[in-house]
């Protein structure tokens, strides 16, 4: 029985399988979820348009200190020395004027699209027409338009602002907009001309897009990844290849600007000693015709074996001198430009103008995408005021040194000359104009040297970076098919139990046993009694319906309990409840039919307030309220029979009083309940609600047994603390509870076991009745 299986004293568990079933009793609703879920995802994967990853990779030169014959010419290119400078190479290759070159050259800020029912897809080098602004206005953001073809020589421009009422143009005409000027031509490879859509945008905005969907990596070494995700794999691939161009063409424009301006130096030192040696020679041949002179070999011989190797020195010193003091004006101009190098500086020297170039050059490519008051703008004219400054010192302290040793030399020549003063003042003046000549040739032939490393230089077209992987599409990327459909799946999964669980927290009514003992643990539930679609459930003879079992089961944990009281006749049972409508009348009535079918039994309307009891059997106008106002009449003449069972009687509740709680505490009424004891085995009150009227209190006085009805789906689940408080401020000892009303799904055994072999009554649909009946026969 279920009353032997109550434990009152141990915590109660989770049952997980039946948690489980009560999520599972919802899945054609989970599956419906999942299936929505699924077709949704299945649209939005076919209907938007899918994102392709494209990617290109550079490999930049390593500068290389190579000392050899060839050493000049390998040092011609560009390269990286660090890993400093080749994060500055990564941001040069996003910067805006690149970027600006790329989109002007792809025509970037003009789309053609394709009209479709869902979306458009851009077309690129499929397109029918190619588009090109020729003018916009400074406030122009962006214009669309659709475009179709007329014939093979004109088209259409439609809804957007047109100058003019004629929108029919020719292919390569100017065409003014009210923003500006536009072309638009046919292309031969791409499909035949039809309507589609064309997006103007202005280089801002197309500039500013094509930036943020660049991606740039440094993965190791000195290679360097560009990436972009875009629509049109063909596009992608198309301005990572241009991008890498333009940023190889902007590293060769540097290098030649730094290369353009050494050679202009050269010149203008050329023009100078050009015009110094013509003078020179004019004195030369002057002086030989005013002193009548042909040879001097001859009588120069012995003092040049002497002086040559001091005046060799004088020659190469004062040329690097003179140099210098070039240099030193340059210097000292407070002028910012490139200083030439490679003419036999010292290393120092060297060094240092080669970095002060580095750094101007790098100003310069900063100041494109940066002001004059940006930070880094002001870090670079600090290093170049040192590094300039560093330049006028070490010039200084050069031309002190060469001038020291010319000195010296000077010196040492003088010495000599005494020696030779036999000679003629006409060979010393000779001497003094060749040696001016040859010093002069000798720093012209070291200029034109020099002119034609920097013309070689010039024509060297090596680019900054080699281009390892040409671009290419790696696939899509976006949308992520497996992910959506896997994740449409997991949302239509979750969804419909996120709902179920919250509904279940929200739930407030009583719905099965487990909700009453999870509340109160001390009062036990001797039955769960099914739903009926019946207006009036009422159990019949010989019925085996899950309904009827139900009763039996109640019947005999109520027969249990009495007899564990040792009650062995005239037990009195009550049935009341919380509030109205939660079906005491119904148990009461069926609790007495199935108690007759082994006793004599006696059913009271005690509820004088709302007696129900008319609802199941013939009501008689006399009563129990009649019988306690009479005088001396016997209980018998209020006893009729119920017309439901040969062993049950039925007492209505009788004309309706006006202080139905004075009458149920008379002392009158405890009198006849002892007298019919003798007669009765079983008696069952059907009461008044206990949360509504006190009608019932006096009646737990004389009552054996409390039945408190619940009922399923209806009851709140703080009447359940309700009938506890009853219990234990009134001191009720032999209370307990019946569920009614309980639905399959939460009910002890549900749909799969009901109760015993009985297959359960009246199912609710057609399916349900047709089941049933085959299950039955």
């Amino acid at each position: 029985m279920e009353l032997l299986d109550q434990n009152f004293g141990s915590a109660k568990k989770i049952n997980f399988k039946k948690e489980v079933f009560r999520f599972m009793k919802y899945w054609p609703w989970i599956v419906l979820s999942m299936v929505i879920c699924y077709a949704v995802a299945y649209f939005y994967l076919k209907y938007t348009q899918p994102q392709y990853l494209s990617k290109t990779t550079l490999l930049f030169q390593e500068t290389k200190n190579d000392k050899g014959a060839l050493s000049d010419l390998k040092n011609l290119g560009m390269g990286i020395s660090d890993d400093g400078e080749l994060q500055g190479e990564a941001a040069i290759i996003i910067s805006k004027p690149i970027i600006t070159k790329v989109v002007k050259n792809l025509n970037l800020d003009v789309q053609f699209l394709a009209i479709g029912k869902i979306r458009e897809v851009e077309l690129y080098n499929l397109s029918p027409y190619f588009g090109k602004i020729l003018e916009a206005g400074k406030s122009f953001g962006g214009a669309t338009y659709y475009i179709e073809p007329v014939n093979d020589n004109s088209f259409r421009l439609t809804e957007g602002p047109l100058v003019g009422s004629n929108n029919v143009f020719h292919y390569g005409e100017m065409i003014t907009l009210p923003w500006g000027k536009v072309s638009i031509t046919r292309n031969p490879n791409g499909y035949k001309p039809y309507r589609n859509f064309i997006i103007f945008k202005s280089s801002s905005s197309a500039e500013k897009q094509l930036e943020s969907s660049l991606n740039v990596q440094l993965p190791n070494g000195l290679l360097m990844d560009i990436s972009m995700v875009g629509a049109v794999p063909k596009k992608s691939e198309d301005i990572l290849n241009e991008l890498s161009k333009q940023y190889n063409l902007d590293g060769i424009s540097d290098k030649n600007a730094e290369a353009e301006n050494t050679a202009k130096f050269i010149d203008e030192r050329l023009d100078l000693i050009s015009k110094d040696l013509g003078n020179i020679e004019l004195d030369k041949e002057n002086f030989k015709k005013a002193n009548k002179l042909t040879d001097l070999d001859v009588q120069a011989e012995i003092a040049v074996n002497r002086l040559t190797g001091n005046v060799e020195t004088i020659y190469n010193q004062s040329a690097r001198l003179q140099i210098l003091n070039e240099m030193y004006d340059v210097a000292v101009s407070g002028k910012e430009q490139l200083f030439p190098t490679g003419l036999g500086m010292p290393e120092s020297l060297e060094a240092l103008l080669k970095q002060y170039n580095d750094i101007v050059l790098l100003k310069k490519r900063t100041l494109n995408q940066a002001t004059a008051a940006n930070p880094s703008i002001k870090a670079f004219e600090k290093q170049l005021a040192e590094i300039k400054a560093l330049i006028r010192d070490n010039i200084q302290q050069s031309r002190a040194e060469l001038q020291k040793n010319i000195g010296q030399t000077n010196q040492e020549i003088g010495e000599d000359k005494g020696s030779i003063l036999k000679y003629p003042t006409q060979e010393r003046i000779f001497r003094n104009i060749e040696r001016q000549r040859n010093l002069k040739e000798s720093l012209y032939l070291y200029l034109l040297q020099k002119r034609e490393e920097n013309a070689i230089t010039l024509a060297v077209t090596t680019p900054k970076t080699k281009l390892v992987n040409p671009a290419y599409t790696i696939g899509v990327v976006k949308p992520n098919y497996s992910q959506v459909k896997i994740g449409a799946l997991a949302l239509g999964l979750v969804l419909p139990l996120l709902i179920i669980f919250i509904k279940n927290i929200l739930d407030t009514k009583v719905r099965s046993k487990d909700d009453i003992e999870s509340i109160v643990s001390n009062i036990p539930i001797i039955s769960e009694v099914p739903h009926s679609d019946s207006t009036i459930p009422l159990i019949e003879k010989n019925d085996f319906t899950v309904f009827a079992e139900s009763f039996r089961i109640l019947t005999s944990n109520l027969k249990f309990i009495l007899r564990a009281k040792s009650i062995q006749k005239g037990g009195v049972i009550l049935v009341t409840s919380s509030v109205k409508g939660e079906g005491k009348t119904t148990i009461s009535t069926n609790t007495a039919v199935s108690l007759a079918g082994g006793g004599k039994v006696l059913l009271i309307g005690a509820d004088i307030r709302n007696p129900q009891l008319h609802r199941y059997m013939t009501e008689r106008r006399k009563g129990l309220t009649d019988y306690l106002i009479s005088d001396n009449e016997p209980i018998d003449d209020y006893i009729i029979k119920s017309g439901l069972s040969d062993n049950l009687d039925v007492i209505f509740s009788g004309a309706k009083a006006p202080n139905p709680n004075d009458l149920l505490d008379m002392k009158k009424f405890d009198l006849m309940i002892d007298e019919l004891k003798k007669d009765y085995d079983y008696i069952v009150l059907d009461s008044a609600p206990v949360m509504l009227v006190s009608d019932s209190l006096h009646l737990v006085d004389v009552s054996d047994l409390v039945v408190y009805t619940v009922k399923s789906e209806f009851t709140e689940k703080e009447m359940i603390m309700f009938a506890s408080n009853f219990k234990n401020e009134n001191a009720v000892n032999n209370m307990v509870f019946v569920l009614n009303n309980v639905q399959p799904e939460y009910s002890r055994y549900g749909y799969k076991y009901g109760y015993g072999y009985y297959s359960y009554q009246q199912p609710k649909n057609k399916l349900m009745k047709l089941f049933s009946r085959k299950k039955n026969q």
